[in-house]
């Protein structure tokens, strides 16, 4: 692994929900190119693979000590397992205590994932909330940390605009948390806006992956780049290739040992070079499983799934 300035320690405790009748979004599917709606007759089975494939991740978090709590989604929840866009949690920071902050969804089908017995679970870990859920009513969204990917040791927030990421309430949300937000623009290879942050670019252990190339604005991808390499991370530029196999959807943990952890899902993995690969594996151990139900019903992938407990 790199050595070099001490950095803040990834989450070793997670959040998952477990798919009940996972399956395609309509509403989502406006804004969200990386979904693909199934044949009437494909729909059964991927559902079913689905749930085969959230026990397979969650066995791969627990062999590599990392801490799960996890609930069970409503039926009628056709997103609950993409858990990470309701809520995040923030460690006390010896100026505020541990935060649980809410948030404003654009799909009103994916409003009822912020159950109050969920939010009724985290909320005695976290003696501070920030909800920003009541910007629904304003039609103003944020969606977690798929909106914002969070550098928590340089407290800098990325922030890809989109019908699902408002750039003054990301403002409100880093002063909030006391985060310097970077907001840019992207596209992908047809020109259609990335609906999340989090499908362009991760980062953690001191390194970054990101589609610059995604970025039409030179000056705002310059900015993006610049600000990842001053706050100390190595960068892989994605290409927009990588980028639409969920190369950018990886997460950094730790195990409970401390030891760092990237975990991506099996087609993200096969579309990293050998060279990326190693690059990877200098900051922290891959961890990778198939992801292929939810990459296509919902168009999302391992770090969507995952919710920090931090």
């Amino acid at each position: 692994m790199t050595t070099g300035r001490t950095r803040a320690r990834a989450a070793s405790h997670v959040f998952l929900v477990e798919p009940v009748r996972f399956r395609y979004n309509r509403e989502t599917g406006e804004t969200n190119a990386f979904q693909t709606a199934p044949s009437p007759d494909e729909e059964e089975a991927l559902s079913a693979l689905a749930l085969e494939q959230h026990n397979r991740l969650r066995e791969l978090l627990l062999q590599n000590q990392v801490t799960l709590t996890v609930a069970q989604s409503l039926e009628t929840s056709p997103d609950a397992p993409f858990c990470n866009n309701w809520f995040s949690t923030h460690p006390a920071d010896g100026r505020t205590p541990a935060t649980l902050v809410l948030y404003p969804l654009l799909a009103e089908n994916r409003r009822i994932e912020r159950r109050d017995d969920l939010v009724g679970l985290l909320r005695p870990g976290y003696p501070r909330l920030v909800d920003l859920s009541p910007n629904e009513r304003r039609a103003r969204f944020l969606e977690s940390t798929g909106s914002l990917v969070l550098d928590h040791d340089g407290r800098t927030a990325y922030a890809c605009l989109s019908p699902r990421t408002d750039r003054d309430l990301a403002l409100e949300w880093a002063a909030e948390l006391d985060y310097r937000l970077v907001s840019f623009r992207a596209a992908d290879r047809s020109g259609v806006p990335f609906y999340h942050t989090n499908v362009l670019m991760f980062v953690g252990h001191g390194l970054a992956g990101v589609c610059l190339e995604s970025i039409g604005d030179a000056a705002e991808r310059a900015a993006v780049e610049a600000r990842l390499r001053e706050d100390g991370n190595e960068v892989i530029a994605l290409t927009q290739e990588q980028a639409a196999n969920f190369c950018g959807n990886c997460l950094a943990l730790s195990s409970n040992a401390g030891e760092p952890l990237f975990v991506m899902s099996s087609q993200a993995w096969r579309h990293f070079s050998p060279a990326e690969r190693d690059l990877i594996g200098r900051h922290g151990r891959i961890l990778h499983t198939e992801l292929s139900a939810f990459e296509r019903l919902g168009g999302g992938s391992a770090r969507c799934l995952i919710a920090e407990l931090f």
